[in-house]
């Protein structure tokens, strides 16, 4: 009887030891299983902002949060595929890494915010901000708190006949144009701006124009065709004129529309789906294949 209960101890201690070396998320193609050696390259070394869950896998309510985190994961990088990363760290198995970041319980979700990106300086490496997040453990509270610590480098015009356009447009730098009547910069326009930071100009002008208006650049006359709904515009510097978004009815397809832009200014992104960065350091962490409706631009 006695060697039956000590077996059943031991067989427990085994199991509650395997336990603790599991990685929850492991094999979740939407989460960052972080550790020493990649969490500075993940977190640190990209203008997207990133949320960690610091977990201990014994611990209940990280078990509970566990379904919510993957989802979270599901809809940020698989669906929405704004410019955030889902990540997390296994506090059994990195405890150093875990008390640098001064966690006293499990989970703790952190959010890590990019410095301000400086244009024409090269940028000095410097560690993101973080915060704890406090908030209502949902997808939609998450995805709303993380959103808003995307930073934005949008260029953002009231109307067509707002100062500045005309500037802007002369930029040797190829420029993409949004008309909406949205007064709010999407999150889907911000990560699109921040996939191609320093090579695409992003625009948008908050006000819909229901006929054509004209504006000069470089001495030319260009025109700013009728918007009825919200539209995306190419500017073809060659030609001076604003080449409309053709690929879909609906700007809510962050890749096809990032496609769209490779296609018409011959520029490559520095971060997200289709940049040489998520191939050789994220493309097994962002492989989902369902496709699901999203907010739009």
């Amino acid at each position: 009887m006695i060697w039956t209960r000590l077996l059943a101890l031991f067989s427990l201690a085994i199991l509650v030891t395997s336990r603790a070396q599991e990685d929850d998320y492991a094999n979740d193609d939407n989460i960052y299983e972080l550790t020493p050696s990649n969490f500075d390259k993940v977190v640190h070394k990209s203008n997207y902002t990133t949320i960690v869950k610091f977990y201990a896998p014994w611990c209940g309510y990280c078990q509970q949060l566990k379904p919510t985190y993957k989802k979270l994961g599901k809809y940020i990088h698989d669906t929405a595929k704004y410019a955030v990363n889902v990540a997390s760290v296994n506090c059994e198995k990195h405890k150093a890494l875990c008390s640098q970041h001064q966690i006293r319980g499990f989970p703790t979700l952190m959010v890590f915010r990019p410095p301000k990106h400086k244009s024409g300086k090269q940028a000095r490496a410097q560690n993101h901000a973080n915060e704890v997040y406090q908030g209502e453990r949902s997808v939609k509270s998450m995805t709303k708190f993380l959103t808003s610590r995307l930073k934005n480098y949008v260029t953002k015009f009231h109307n067509v006949k707002s100062q500045g356009i005309a500037q802007w447009f002369q930029d040797e730098k190829p420029n993409v144009l949004l008309i909406t009547d949205a007064n709010l910069i999407s999150p889907l326009l911000k990560s699109i701006a921040i996939d191609f930071l320093e090579r695409v100009n992003i625009g948008v002008i908050t006000k819909l124009n229901l006929e054509p208006h004209i504006i000069e650049v470089d001495g030319t006359d260009v025109e700013i065709p009728a918007a009825s709904k919200s539209t995306l515009f190419y500017f073809d510097k060659n030609n001076k004129k604003l080449v409309p978004y053709d690929k879909s009815d609906k700007l809510s397809d962050k890749e096809v529309i990032s496609q769209w832009i490779i296609d018409k200014t011959k520029v490559q992104p520095i971060e997200g789906p289709l940049s040489k960065k998520e191939k050789k350091y994220y493309s097994k962490y962002r492989t989902g294949k369902r496709k699901v409706e999203h907010d739009e631009l």
